[in-house]
């Protein structure tokens, strides 16, 4: 009786020690879908901060904006510039001011996900009046 009560304890013992290992387990495969998660997030920022950078970049240095982004692609909706591109689409707003020294120019291009924003890069440019 008193073998019969051991071995009794040791499947005890080992049905613990594998529950254990069982959330363990969980545990970490949990911790890396967050971290993989995390990191295509991460990725998708970088991409976007880039695309987002260059369109800013391309728009300060052309002579005329809105020639540049029909260059790029954009098609124009309402008062804003759309370029979807896969699961992101860019999306750019022009502002401009004329004032008695010349032209200032404003434009927020903005990377969207979805409804989500990713990113928001403001931007703007002044040009001298000619006389």
């Amino acid at each position: 009786m008193n073998r019969n009560h051991q071995g009794n304890a040791l499947l005890v013992e080992l049905l613990i020690v594998v529950l254990f290992f069982m959330l363990a387990s969980t545990v970490l495969l949990q911790l890396f879908a967050s971290a993989r998660s995390q990191g295509d997030k991460a990725e998708a920022l970088t991409k976007a901060m880039g695309q987002a950078q260059n369109i800013a970049d391309t728009l300060y240095a052309a002579e005329d904006m809105e020639a540049a982004l029909e260059e790029l692609g954009f098609s124009p909706e309402g008062e804003r510039w759309v370029l979807p591109e896969g699961k992101c689409t860019a999306s750019v707003v022009l502002a401009c001011e004329e004032t008695g020294a010349g032209a200032f120019t404003r434009y927020t291009v903005s990377i969207l996900e979805g409804e989500e924003v990713l990113i928001t890069l403001p931007g703007a440019r002044f040009e001298e009046a000619s006389e």
